[in-house]
């Protein structure tokens, strides 16, 4: 879930029968800093098509590009584009739409990216079609070389064959020992790969002569399969039936909490790499039930027989909220079940109305999907963290939940609504149904968060959830957290995972089930709805209080003293400097004791 670009970070995307007056709210949006997106294309786009002109829904998006400079908007317009050549059937245009497209990620992300490897794949299905031998030869070419140097195979077969299909047709010998080249390369990945799977290589997955730890996460998903084998185009943003799964996710020994490493031209990486980034290695979908036996065998294995469900918001797709998911539970040291609930967003910044069609629908499903948790997964407690749009999906599966379960004991645990793109007078009315099936409820807010003004103007000044500062929502059901403070991450839309101290708020609800009193940076304030909590990351917002948090829940440390004889003797370096161990010390007598 690293995005980069305004318009896909703020969610500014146009809809389907939006008024002139909604459409003046989203150019209010571009007032701010610089975003040429035009939020009524999409509705020309579609329009024209509707109409069956196609011609002029691609002169549309052509004019849009002209004008753009946002890399975001740019690839989704750019994407948009050579879907429509592909359906027109004009191949050899929609081939050399699709190499440009890999252009533009190429520049945000470098050309290794795991991501251009769907993209080089259908543009070599394009150009195959054009009869364009040679340049489908060099786009085949182009996704193994990201295959070998990502070390990653799976469901990257039918591009080796096809490759392997075109060599005796190909005209430039260059282009020809290149192929030659690819597929041994290719061959030797296999190789190296079936050795290791048949146990020849026998290291732990922790391994540091390795470089980096796998992090299985379990899924279910509602969006409907590419047909494609690779794990980062495995699911499309299109509504399917609901499907769990298991994923594997390699995360860097080296990696910073809250960060989703990834090739970048400032740190000279120049390719995704195991050691150095975090990569979706392989999507398995299975059977529910065989899902759900994987679950309880590895509670089995747990004293804590904890998971946490977490859905993401607009504009994801499903390999970054599968390393967003991994990257959570990785950083948290979680011991449990990190699970992934994946509706079908279509990650383009051009389809937020085409994600509130969907979202309310997964919403259902994920309802369904829970109730498979709590019976079958032996989790005893269970926790629940909903991002943006995605809390219209968890907000609707409460309530159903909540409503045929009605006087029983509570479900969840700790249950996170963050920046909730969702009514604030409808989200109250919900909590009051929703709040006996949750031990406690949270909610994250920011008055610094543009998505939701933004969203806020598209509903016709309705103030959203998960807004905060002095209008923030106040229930007695709710932890009310005004998350202002964290800054300019607040523009990044996932401030939840992005920042350490935001995790240590999470690991600490986890864990001890604190209060706001009780938790590190928290303040109480006065608000136009009654008193609500405020939150400073100055005195935790380095790595080493959630570090130290991780091990001393792992460690099953009771008390503050307990926590502080283990943390002199096992944790803190005696040359740590002073003022760290005494931020560290206050914040664990807080956590304890309330003091």
């Amino acid at each position: 879930m690293q995005m980069t670009g305004l318009a896909r970070r703020f969610g500014c995307a146009s809809a389907r029968g939006l008024t002139i007056g909604l459409a003046a709210a989203f150019l209010a949006c571009a007032a701010g800093p610089a975003l040429a997106f035009d939020p009524l294309l999409d509705i020309r786009v579609n329009d024209a098509l509707q109409r069956g002109d196609r011609d002029a829904a691609l002169a549309t998006l052509d004019v849009a590009l002209a004008g753009e400079t946002d890399p975001a908007v740019v690839e989704d317009i750019l994407a948009r584009r050579a879907a429509l050549l592909s359906e027109a059937g004009r191949a050899l245009e929609a081939g050399e739409a699709y190499a440009r497209l890999a252009g533009a990620i190429a520049e945000r992300a470098q050309d290794k990216a795991p991501e251009l490897i769907p993209v080089w794949d259908k543009a070599a299905i394009e150009y195959e079609k054009a009869g364009a031998v040679d340049l489908a030869v060099d786009a085949n070419v182009r996704a193994l070389d990201i295959v070998g140097s990502a070390n990653l195979s799976d469901g990257t077969e039918t591009i080796a064959r096809r490759l392997e299909a075109l060599v005796d047709r190909i005209t430039d010998d260059a282009v020809g020992e290149r192929a030659l080249d690819a597929l041994d390369a290719y061959a030797a990945l296999r190789q190296a790969q079936a050795e290791l799977a048949s146990g020849v290589d026998t290291r732990d997955l922790s391994d540091p002569d390795k470089g980096y730890k796998e992090v299985k996460i379990y899924y279910a998903t509602d969006r409907e399969r590419s047909g494609s084998e690779l794990p980062v185009d495995f699911y499309t943003g299109r509504r399917g039936k609901l499907e769990l799964g298991t994923a594997t996710v390699s995360i860097p020994l080296g990696h910073r909490p809250g960060q989703i490493e990834a090739p970048s031209i400032w740190s000279f990486d120049f390719r995704p790499d195991p050691q150095r980034h975090i990569v979706l290695a392989k999507v398995t979908p299975q059977a529910d039930e065989a899902v759900f036996a994987e679950m309880r065998e590895q509670m089995a294995g747990t004293e804590g027989k904890e998971a946490f469900v977490f859905v993401h918001g607009f504009n994801v797709p499903f390999h970054e909220a599968a390393m967003r998911t991994a990257q959570m539970a990785y950083d948290m040291n979680f011991e449990g079940l990190p699970i992934l609930f994946s509706w079908p967003s279509r990650a383009s910044v051009l389809s937020y109305i085409a994600d509130t069609a969907v979202v309310n629908l997964s919403g259902r499903r994920l309802s369904k999907f829970l109730e498979d948790v709590v019976a079958k997964s032996g989790a005893t407690r269970i926790h629940l963290i909903a991002h943006s749009m995605g809390n219209r999906a968890l907000t609707d599966a409460l309530e159903l939940f909540a409503l045929r379960h009605k006087g029983e004991p509570a479900a969840f645990d700790q249950v996170l609504f963050t920046a909730p793109d969702l009514d604030a007078g409808l989200f109250a009315e919900m909590m009051h149904t929703i709040r006996p099936a949750a031990n406690r409820i949270t909610l994250y807010a920011s008055n610094r968060d543009w998505a939701l003004a933004v969203s806020r103007q598209i509903h016709g000044d309705s103030p959203r959830a998960g807004q905060g500062g002095e209008g923030i929502v106040r229930l007695a059901e709710v932890d009310s957290i005004d998350m202002t403070s964290i800054g300019e991450d607040m523009l990044a839309h996932s401030y939840y995972a992005n920042n350490p101290s935001a995790l240590t708020d999470i690991l600490s609800l986890f864990w001890r089930d604190a209060p706001p009193e009780q938790r590190c940076g928290m303040t109480r304030e006065a608000g136009e709805k009654g008193d609500y909590w405020s939150y400073s990351p100055e005195p935790c917002d380095g790595a080493a209080l959630l570090s130290t948090l991780t091990i001393l829940r792992r460690g099953s440390v009771a008390t503050v003293s307990e926590a502080r004889i283990f943390m002199n003797r096992f944790i803190l370096s005696s040359a740590i400097d002073p003022t760290e161990r005494g931020r560290l010390e206050k914040a664990l007598g807080r956590l304890f004791s309330g003091t």
